[in-house]
């Protein structure tokens, strides 16, 4: 058997999100990576971006899922490699439409696993917007 780049998935939103009047480019980013054998995976992707409706939020919902797999006689073997899952956010703001900036937000979150790996998952989600409930 030999290893085999599987999956390197990047989603990435260049958001533009109404807040109190004024535009700030906001960046959303989810993704995956693994280089594994023996690998069952699974990705779900939802996004929305703001239309012309200030009241329907920004969403970014990302999940992976991998596994070994299940032989025909019922026995598991694990995936072996590594598998990478990450989001990345960096959200800007002005307030009241002033065009002064009311606050600059980085935020990262990597998940990493390598070797024998029985089960991987990493669920994302992002909810953003003028007004969120």
């Amino acid at each position: 058997m030999t290893s085999k780049r599987v999956c390197n998935i990047i989603i990435s939103l260049a958001l533009l999100i109404l807040l109190t009047g004024s535009v700030s480019a906001d960046v959303v980013q989810a993704g995956s990576s693994f280089d594994a054998t023996l690998t069952s995976v699974t990705t779900h992707l939802d996004a929305r971006i703001v239309g012309d409706d200030p009241d329907s939020p920004v969403v970014l919902n990302y999940d992976i899922s991998a596994k070994g797999i299940t032989r025909p006689d019922g026995t598991t073997t694990p995936m072996i490699g590594s598998a990478v899952a990450y989001f990345r956010a960096h959200i800007t703001g002005s307030q009241g439409g002033s065009g002064i900036s009311a606050g600059d937000l980085s935020y990262s979150d990597i998940t990493k696993a390598s070797g024998l790996i029985s089960s991987f998952q990493k669920s994302i989600a992002y909810r953003g917007g003028s007004n969120l409930v």
